[in-house]
């Protein structure tokens, strides 16, 4: 059985176990990775039928909510801070782990101010199972210096070796004797 890596908050139960990562968003952006549950199986296969997600952001000034396009579900988005997700689909696994379930893209807008904080309580319910609550912080960053870079390296790019390259050839094009 695999288990995520110890995250912000962490809620263990029988059948389903769940943690809920904290996230940085900067200011005028919106956060890298989309906000949901990890969930894994503590008692080998699970099936589970009403998977549903609740969404409740409070704090942070100028943060907000909205269903991600990435989870599969059908979300209700009844204002900027409450979101609701469920699953039509039977959610089913044994021993893997299922990062984000029924995400939400976290935002900030230019007027919020970098190191402002806030809580997103997050509860996972479905059929036949008591529901799974637990709280995920939200960090509002400067967005220019905080966030991963990605991308080559500070060395030499495929292109600036192509264009050095180029530049080598009409040198030692220009230095060759005429005839």
């Amino acid at each position: 059985m695999t288990e995520p890596e110890a995250p912000a908050m962490r809620h263990d139960a029988d059948p389903i176990s769940a943690a809920f990562p904290d996230v940085e968003v900067p200011v005028g952006g919106t956060a890298i990775d989309p906000l949901g549950p990890n969930l894994w199986s503590t008692a080998g296969e699970v099936k589970l039928t009403g998977a549903k997600v609740t969404y409740e952001l409070s704090g942070a000034a100028g943060v907000r909510i909205t269903p991600s396009e990435q989870g599969g579900g059908e979300c209700e988005n009844p204002s900027t801070v409450r979101v609701v997700c469920t699953d039509p689909r039977v959610l089913s696994f044994e021993g893997e782990t299922i990062e984000a379930y029924l995400p939400v893209v976290v935002k900030a807008n230019r007027t919020a101010e970098v190191g402002d904080t806030g809580t997103v309580a997050v509860t996972f319910s479905a059929d036949g199972i008591a529901p799974i609550s637990g709280v995920s912080e939200v960090r509002v960053i400067d967005g220019r210096e905080s966030l991963p870079i990605t991308g080559p390296g500070p060395g030499l790019t495929g292109a600036a070796v192509l264009s050095l390259g180029v530049l080598c050839v009409l040198v030692a094009r220009r230095r060759a004797p005429l005839r």
